[in-house]
């Protein structure tokens, strides 16, 4: 593997031929052994079941040309824990998630901006993920993230009506991605439909017992 970075852009790497088989459980070179460093807009994220945060770039040109980027969760993917990049895959995530927040479990969250963005080149198989390139290509693992303008973030689209417990008038802001009413009276994961999102202090609920920002992960 070169961890050597190479300059390229979001047009470049789509216009390159996907290999004819994708190995399960080996790189194919030279793209998928080679770090490409892209200048892209960042379109929105998502938190995987499998903890990657799943962010989709774009061409700065193009904004209808875009591609993957994934950032793994280096302190708990075995792929990752274990890899001699593992720290500067959890520096590439936190300044993704210090300039945008975590990201929500449930939907995309629409980012605007432009960022650098470091990664290894890797071809996944098309199965209809959002945002994916016409041959594949991501940047997975991400291993640098740094934010060149913009950081606002769309806020999430209203409620949908009845989708919360309870008939409160108001949705608790601790709990950014679902509407979930402040207490009283004091709920459990258990009374509520909602699993895996965003939690912000200071949890009126206390969803988030291990304190990682995801409330109801089981």
């Amino acid at each position: 593997m070169n961890f050597t970075p190479v300059q390229s852009s979001v047009a470049q790497l789509r216009s390159l031929v996907a290999p004819a088989s994708l190995p399960p459980s080996s790189r194919i070179a030279p793209v998928e052994v080679t770090v490409f460093t892209v200048t892209a807009q960042v379109v929105e994220m998502k938190l995987e079941e499998d903890r990657d945060i799943h962010l989709v770039i774009a061409d700065p040109g193009d904004a209808t040309a875009t591609m993957i980027t994934e950032f793994p969760d280096a302190d708990q993917c075995s792929g990752a824990v274990a890899s001699a990049h593992a720290q500067e895959m959890r520096t590439a995530r936190a300044a993704l998630v210090s300039v945008f927040g975590q990201p929500s479990s449930s939907q995309f969250t629409k980012l605007t901006g432009t960022a650098t963005i470091t990664g290894v080149g890797f071809f996944d198989f098309l199965h209809g993920q959002t945002g994916v390139a016409p041959n594949g290509i991501e940047l997975h693992p991400v291993i640098g993230f740094t934010l060149l303008s913009g950081g606002a973030v769309a806020p999430p689209p209203p409620p949908t009506p009845g989708a919360s417990p309870g008939t409160g008038t108001g949705c608790d802001p601790a709990y950014p991605t679902v509407c979930i009413p402040p207490p009283p009276p004091d709920l459990d994961c258990k009374d509520i439909p909602f699993r895996r999102f965003t939690v912000l202090p200071p949890d009126p609920h206390r969803f988030d017992a291990d304190h990682d920002g995801i409330g109801c992960e089981s």
